[in-house]
């Protein structure tokens, strides 16, 4: 198949998968007090996430968590996706490399990939997957009850297909790239594919907007 084509038909299905999730979510908003940049992905007010206990390559993991000032840019999928889990992280690669010539270290966003399978993927496998995208990812699953919790509260979505006869199955999910803030709340959702130079200017727009607003 020729690559544009592929890619054409990839994009397609991140758009198709990324409609779907938005349907069901919580509907980005355009509140007054967004900055005009921003308001295609901020919702009107950021929605507080609740902590859940997941795992990566070097064990348990309290998220959403972190150093205080880290912004997290957090995709859902899993290894044994075939197009769109790897074009996703891909364009993230992208995106990242964009950032880091934008930005200082110290304002660089942390990139999350949480695997919605996991009786599959386990968190070393989930370090090595996202390592071929970039040394700085951060792979991450957990219990089914937590990683309910998280996409609950993210208003996204994924369900598990019925295995073949070999046992395979695949699974449909969210498709979109969601933005945390510093103080683990949910600020907004980009939808796929990602323009780079966009992306990092709407990321820069928010962190001014979130260090003029944060009390």
């Amino acid at each position: 198949m020729p690559a544009a084509r592929k890619t054409g038909l990839l994009v397609a299905a991140l758009l198709l998968i990324g409609g779907v999730a938005i349907a069901g979510s919580v509907a980005l908003q355009r509140g007054s007090g967004v900055p005009g940049d921003l308001a295609d992905i901020a919702l009107a007010a950021p929605v507080p996430l609740a902590g859940v206990t997941l795992a990566d390559a070097k064990g348990p993991v309290a998220f959403p968590a972190g150093p205080r000032g880290k912004w997290t840019l957090l995709a859902l999928g899993y290894t044994h996706c075939p197009d769109v889990c790897p074009f996703m992280l891909g364009n993230l690669a992208e995106v990242e490399t964009r950032m880091k010539e934008r930005l200082d270290p110290a304002q660089q966003p942390q990139f999350v990939f949480i695997s919605v399978d996991p009786d599959r993927d386990t968190p070393a496998l989930l370090g090595e997957y996202v390592g071929f995208f970039s040394d700085d990812f951060r792979g991450m699953t957990g219990p089914k009850s937590e990683i309910d919790r998280v996409t609950e509260q993210l208003g996204a979505f994924y369900r598990l297909g019925g295995r073949d006869s070999d046992g395979d199955y695949g699974v449909d999910h969210s498709a979109e790239i969601y933005l945390i803030d510093p103080k683990g709340r949910l600020f907004g959702k980009f939808r796929p594919p990602l323009d780079p130079d966009d992306t990092a200017a709407k990321f820069e727009s928010a962190q001014r907007f979130f260090e003029k607003t944060d009390t």
